[in-house]
């Protein structure tokens, strides 16, 4: 076997050597012990049991998620190992769709930067107090399998284009139909980034004009069955209009419910300070402007006489002490919007010139379509553009066009302006800045999973949390006094939230509200609460405190706006569980533990 040949072997075992080092890295310490990820656990395992969703279970996202791990919970086994190795897959089939979706417009080692980034940012990142925010244990599935989807579907479209193949754009259009029933951001990403392509695809004339005319209905034909799929199910459960919004369960809560008006997602968007917000972004990309204009004078200079290479040794290693010290804040990403753009203007010119040559117009095809589907996303954190956070699967297409722009764009740019030499010198410097500008995320991550000390759970359901903050403590201490209080078939009801509880000790509870987070409660109301509560009081109520200033809200029941009449109406009918002393590492205001009352 040639060396050449064996290049591709390499970059998969780079890869793969990342990908290890990664999992035992943060093996077992990536999910939150009480905050979202406890309900990713409980919705399989009840659907397993017979409920059914938005039913029985209310969700704020699609219904395709919580079947789909349901799935593996059947094929596999109940516990989070199950959805932990099943996560892996398919995050390794992401990493590797993008890496073909880069590859298949650039070159090996833009495509092996865009990959090991995503790895390395993305797939096991925790970057603040709560977990949740990676691809192993996400807040919700319907994020990451959004995102998966979203990239099978724009490389089999590519492929449909490029080979005229109607199997591809069929399954393309499968694919994106299963995006429709994740999150509607993501959707309305996947359905920009599809058009893009098609576009592009009708520009280019002659017979992939004339194609389009019988594969972009073959593409929505196919789309439109697995939400039919879905419907049909629901039929069977409930009546058909309750199935239709059961069907549409992701686009439900944009409708009249609020939720993106609270001070939480206002925040979140940078639309609590817009003006400053935006001026902060201007800056940030002025910044990384000024770092790239740098970098491109250097290497004009290393193409230039040889004999000034000391000088251009200092050069780059004064710029590379810039570039560190302008980055290691991490505030890079508020300057993704404007880079995301900057790159699809400059790859549609590039496409545009192109045009006569189909082959290399439709090697292109990739970059605009996954360009359009970043900027899209980037839409959802409006001005405040980041990684950590929801940035984990909102920021990663625009990461990627950013390795582009700077890796493969502006090199390919110098070629032609200056020289191969230039080029290669401005590749060299820009994967420097790409390490500087990713260091100071992995420095964070390492932090927190080095507080990830404390034991949670059991088995193939055990893992760590953090000794910082309390929420382990609290999460193991109500586990304690729950297994010596709660018999096995007793049902609680953990409020506001920490379904996670239940899940760990296999107890059931009574509520469709799972969890009383305002945006829950903003989406199905206090009515849909005390319905349940009523019709099957639960066993036990346990109470954890949980700090809710960053939605507005002072804590669960304090508030008539969040939680009063449910907190009043279990004050009317139930009665505190007294502590003992064996029970002292449990009496905790953080903790209370209600009893229903004999009639």
């Amino acid at each position: 076997m040639r060396v050449r040949d064996r290049r591709p072997l390499v970059v998969v075992a780079i890869h793969a050597m990342v990908f290890a080092a990664l999992l035992w890295w943060s093996w077992r310490k990536w999910p939150d012990p009480l905050v979202d990820f406890g309900r990713e656990l409980y919705l399989p395992w009840q659907i397993n049991a017979g409920r059914v969703l938005y039913r029985d279970l209310a969700s704020l996202f699609g219904p395709l998620s919580p079947y789909l791990n349901a799935l593996w919970f059947r094929l596999f086994g109940v516990s989070l190992m199950t959805l932990v190795l099943c996560n892996l897959a398919i995050f390794s089939a992401t990493v590797a769709g993008i890496y073909h979706l880069i590859r298949v417009s650039t070159d090996r080692v833009t495509a092996s930067a865009a990959g090991l980034v995503t790895l390395l940012l993305f797939g096991f990142s925790q970057y603040v107090d709560v977990g949740n925010y990676n691809f192993v244990t996400p807040y919700a599935h319907e994020a990451t399998h959004g995102i998966a989807l979203s990239v099978a579907c724009l490389v089999l479209l590519h492929r449909a284009l490029a080979t005229r193949s109607r199997r591809a754009g069929a399954a393309a259009g499968a694919c994106f139909g299963l995006v429709l029933l994740t999150k509607p951001e993501i959707a309305a990403a996947a359905a920009i980034g599809v058009l893009a392509g098609w576009t592009a695809a009708y520009t280019l004339g002659g017979r992939d004009k004339h194609d389009l005319a019988s594969s972009v209905p073959l593409f929505m034909t196919i789309a439109v069955l697995p939400p039919l799929l879905f419907f049909l199910y629901f039929t069977t459960e409930m009546e058909a209009e309750a199935a239709l919004r059961a069907t549409g369960g992701a686009w439900m809560p944009l409708f009249g419910t609020g939720i993106t008006g609270n001070e939480f997602y206002r925040r979140g968007m940078g639309f609590d300070a817009p003006a400053a917000n935006a001026v902060r972004m201007l800056l940030t990309f002025a910044g990384f402007v000024a770092l790239a204009g740098a970098a491109i004078g250097v290497s004009w200079i290393d193409a230039g006489d040889p004999s000034l290479s000391r000088g251009r040794r200092f050069l780059r290693i004064g710029l590379l002490a810039a570039a560190i010290f302008v980055l290691r804040q991490a505030t890079f990403p508020y300057s993704l919007p404007f880079i995301v753009i900057t790159s699809l203007v400059a790859i549609i010119v590039l496409f545009a010139r192109a045009r006569s040559d189909r082959e290399q117009a439709t090697r292109l095809m990739p970059l605009i379509m996954w360009s359009a589907f970043a900027f899209v996303l980037l839409a959802k954190m409006g001005l405040n553009a980041r990684i950590y956070h929801y940035g984990f699967y909102l920021g990663l297409p625009a990461m990627v066009v950013a390795i582009v722009l700077m890796i493969w764009l502006i090199p390919h740019v110098l070629v032609s302006w200056r020289s191969e030499t230039a080029a290669r010198s401005f590749r060299q410097m820009a994967l420097w800045m790409l390490a500087a500008a990713i260091a100071p995320y992995l420095g964070t991550a390492h932090g927190w999973y080095r507080t990830r000390t404390l034991e949670i759970g059991s088995g193939a359901d055990r893992f760590y949390a953090s000794s910082i903050g309390g929420q382990g403590r609290l999460a193991r201490a109500a586990l304690r006094l729950l297994e010596r209080t709660a018999s096995p078939d007793a049902t609680v009801a953990v409020l506001p939230e920490g379904i996670m509880l239940n899940y760990l000790l296999r107890l059931d509870s009574p509520l469709r509200v799972i969890n009383l987070m305002p945006p829950e409660l903003m989406a199905f109301g206090e009515d849909d609460v005390l319905r349940s509560l009523a019709a099957r009081p639960p066993d036990y109520v346990l109470l954890l405190s949980r700090n809710m200033t960053e939605y507005g809200y002072q804590q669960f029941g304090s508030d008539s706006r969040y939680g009063l009449r449910v907190v009043t109406w279990i004050n009317e009918h139930y009665e505190s569980v007294r502590f003992t002393e064996r029970d002292s590492d449990e009496s905790d205001p953080g903790i209370q533990l209600q009893r229903r009352r004999r009639e």
